[in-house]
């Protein structure tokens, strides 16, 4: 027996490099594949989040109403980069209203909340919308309206005049 002969009688144990490149192929293209559908479907989710939260603040407003006659005026709210204060509706009819609560990935300064005049014959002005959610009041507490929009502000995903 000649010196290193013995080693080409053993049987090989492993994976070749063409074996190993077949594998690392097929875990990119299924990542290729599932990647943007759990993308897609997490935005979604965090539109309906932001859609549940409006039906929430709606709600709390509902309540507000049942409980005093009248929704909050528009003097009585303020809004602040995204946060609103509202000693007459936070905390008794809900818990707080920040920018940190809606979900959507917005623009700096569009996350949270917003508050707009409301007419008293329910009109909104054109381009009001300044936060994902906004709260429409009346500065007479007769109506109030919430609208959630989609991260850009165009479009409405929700209202609570339909």
């Amino acid at each position: 027996m000649r010196f290193g002969q013995g080693n080409r009688d053993k049987a090989q144990k492993g994976f070749t490099l063409v074996e190993v490149l077949m594998v690392v192929f097929i875990i990119a293209m299924l990542s290729a594949i599932i990647i943007p559908k759990v993308s897609a479907s997490s935005e979604a989710a965090r539109k309906n989040s932001d859609i549940a939260t409006g039906h929430q603040v709606k709600s709390a407003l509902d309540r507000y109403q049942v409980e005093n006659g009248r929704y909050p005026k528009s003097t009585e709210v303020t809004g602040n980069e995204g946060n609103i204060s509202a000693p007459v509706l936070i905390p008794k009819y809900i818990a707080k209203l920040s920018v940190d609560t809606t979900q959507q990935e917005a623009a700096e300064g569009k996350k949270g909340f917003g508050i707009g005049t409301l007419a008293t014959n329910g009109s909104i002005p054109e381009n009001a919308q300044t936060h994902l959610i906004m709260l429409y009041l009346t500065a007479d507490g007769s109506a109030a309206e919430v609208r959630v929009y989609d991260a850009n502000l165009t479009n409405i995903l929700w209202s609570s005049a339909n």
